[in-house]
């Protein structure tokens, strides 16, 4: 019941049907997009942002980030 809930800390997680997280360029250009981490996202999500500012920045993504491409 999300209308009941006191602590802000819990919320839902967003994650994918396989699991994986989405991370990468989307159909847009100028659209990039670094979620659906789960329950790992406090963990994951700055190692997988940094690595999506790394090939935003210079232009090759690195390859840990192929299979988790938004368009796979």
């Amino acid at each position: 019941d999300w209308d009941a809930r006191t602590d802000t800390w819990v919320g839902p997680r967003p994650c994918t049907p396989d699991g994986l997280p989405l991370v990468g360029p989307t159909g847009s250009p100028r659209v990039y997009v670094n979620g659906g981490h789960g329950m790992w996202g406090v963990a994951l999500g700055p190692l997988s942002g940094r690595l999506l500012a790394e090939a935003i920045a210079t232009g090759t993504a690195p390859a840990e980030l192929a299979p988790l491409h938004p368009l796979r």
